[in-house]
């Protein structure tokens, strides 16, 4: 009987050690912090909205979004005129900090095997119109078994768009290092819960001193084998980082006339700002 008894008590002390660990593992699950980054551009020659960012000229109108995570040259060609367009993608370039990245290398390469020779900076997943990636604020999911030659010249008929995404803007980092000695702190009510508070660490940058440059070089003519281009040169850079805690940056929905008001949810979102979730880091003072 005593034998019983022990025996008894040993397997309810294990279920209740068992109980413990699991309700200590989602305590912490649940207190855990995550924290993101919010990458805020601006450009000289883009006028930038609040749900675009659009270049426009007698003949073309080109919209871009940026908006996912590590950030993604997504743009958008309209042709404005009563005839057709032709791009060049031999002589365009998307352009990182001065590094020439090229749209078109090689006709006999696949997407693949451009992904291949430019590494992280390549994007190969479904194709994305301005907008899309703005709405949908997420990281993105790529699929790298799309096998295709890749167009050199492309043909956009009169009044017709076109869409192209093919470039990380920062495909190689984690997280993007904040000095804390220069960084401003500022504490905020928290969006998701305004009654409580939290700390937001920035950085911000003018043109002349701003760490991040990017170029969209884009060659048009108005017939396809013509050498006589006209040059579209877009560039972007880096006004401001902010660190804030994932909760805040999500915001919380908040229904106006059946929709989620976007004021509400994600309220950090903009067609020219792009974001990096820190995944895994529970204390950005650490680092």
């Amino acid at each position: 009987m005593n034998t019983t008894l022990t025996i008894n008590r040993i397997n309810n002390m294990k279920i209740i050690k068992k109980l413990l660990i699991i309700v200590l593992t989602l305590f912490l699950l649940t207190n855990c912090k995550q924290y993101i980054q919010v990458f805020d551009t601006a450009s000289k020659t883009v006028k930038i909205s609040d749900t675009l960012a659009i270049f426009e000229t007698d003949s073309v109108k080109i919209s871009y979004t940026f908006w996912s995570d590590k950030g993604l040259m997504s743009f958008s060609i309209f042709n404005k005129l009563d005839k057709p367009i032709y791009i060049d993608w031999k002589s365009c370039a998307f352009i990182d900090n001065g590094n020439k990245l090229n749209y078109w290398d090689d006709g006999q390469l696949t997407i693949t095997d451009m992904k291949s020779r430019y590494g992280s900076y390549f994007y190969s997943g479904p194709l994305l119109e301005p907008g899309f990636t703005l709405n949908k604020g997420v990281q993105i999911t790529t699929s790298t078994s799309k096998v295709i030659k890749p167009e050199r010249i492309t043909f956009i008929p009169p009044k017709s768009n076109y869409t192209r995404t093919q470039f990380y803007l920062m495909p190689n980092r984690n997280f993007y290092s904040i000095d804390r000695k220069v960084a401003t702190k500022t504490k905020v009510k928290r969006n998701d819960k305004p009654r409580k508070k939290t700390d937001i660490h920035e950085l911000k940058y003018d043109y002349n001193n701003s760490p991040f440059k990017i170029r969209n070089y884009l060659a048009f003519s108005l017939s396809e084998n013509s050498s006589n281009f006209f040059y579209v040169d877009n560039e972007f850079f880096l006004t401001s980082v902010k660190e804030m805690d994932y909760r805040h940056y999500q915001g919380r929905h908040v229904m106006d006339n059946g929709k989620i008001s976007k004021k509400e949810w994600m309220p950090f979102t903009k067609p020219s700002s792009f974001f990096l979730k820190l995944e895994g880091v529970d204390n950005i003072e650490s680092r």
